[in-house]
């Protein structure tokens, strides 16, 4: 089994794409992490996670109100990786994440 946990702000408000009989709720997730350097400087560094939560035809997407830019959230989910080529011709790649459980945090 894959899981993934993690906690961050979302970056803009969710968004709802039909897809086939399904809808998807996307969301962009900023993951912050502090660590020190090896000279012992304070490091933050910001990592972006593009979240999907699907619901089947009939359920309901009101979850999408409450996610807008700069909530914070609790996510547990199946995460993936995709890879793409960037306009400089540089192969990069995105960390995604298919939602299983979603809470609001403060």
């Amino acid at each position: 089994m894959l899981k993934m946990i993690l906690s961050g702000a979302l970056g803009h408000d969710a968004e709802i794409k039909e897809v086939g009989k399904k809808k998807a709720i996307n969301f962009d997730v900023a993951v912050s992490m502090d660590y020190k350097d090896q000279q012992g400087n304070k490091v933050e560094r910001t990592e972006w996670v593009r979240a999907v939560l699907w619901k089947n035809d009939g359920q309901s997407t009101k979850v999408a109100e409450f996610l807008t830019k700069g909530k914070k959230v609790l996510i547990e989910g199946v995460p993936t990786s995709e890879g793409y080529k960037g306009k400089d011709g540089d192969i990069k790649s995105t960390l995604n994440v298919n939602v299983k459980e979603l809470e609001l945090i403060k």
